[in-house]
């Protein structure tokens, strides 16, 4: 019977997390510890999957998988998460458009404080959606 390598990698996709040999068409699960990215910059990493995963229930061909995480502000204020979630956003875009997101979070601030709504919700909300229209325009107070 035929067989297959699957490779798991973590994110740099050196890091070899777990290697294992397949039957064609059997299903392939990951073995190991789940994948873990230290925080940085009140940034926290959350493992979401691997890309490719669907290839996982039927494998027919050799695999290599890199582990994927979504970001999640750590933040003690509104200020705050607005900062690192623009730091976060300027490590991945140009900076004009991170400034202009920026600016426009900015302005939404207290309609978003009228709303009591959380600084990590918010924030990712901008980082998983790419939203930077957070509240309504009728209730922003120019």
């Amino acid at each position: 019977m035929e067989q297959y390598e699957i490779v798991f990698l973590d994110e740099d996709g050196k890091t070899v997390l777990d290697k294992q040999v397949v039957n064609k068409g059997d299903k392939a699960e990951y073995k190991g510890k789940e994948p873990e990215k230290e925080p940085e910059n009140q940034v926290r990493y959350v493992f979401v999957g691997w890309t490719n995963e669907e290839k996982l229930n039927s494998v027919q061909e050799n695999l290599t998988l890199v582990a994927k995480y979504e970001t999640e502000v750590i933040a003690n204020s509104l200020e705050e998460a607005f900062y690192n979630a623009t730091f976060e956003v300027a490590k991945n875009s140009d900076i004009n458009a991170t400034m202009q997101a920026g600016q426009k979070l900015v302005g939404q601030l207290k309609a978003l404080e009228k709303e009591s709504r959380k600084p990590e919700e918010i924030v990712n909300t901008i980082l998983k959606e790419g939203k930077t229209e957070l509240a309504p325009e009728k209730n922003l107070e120019r």
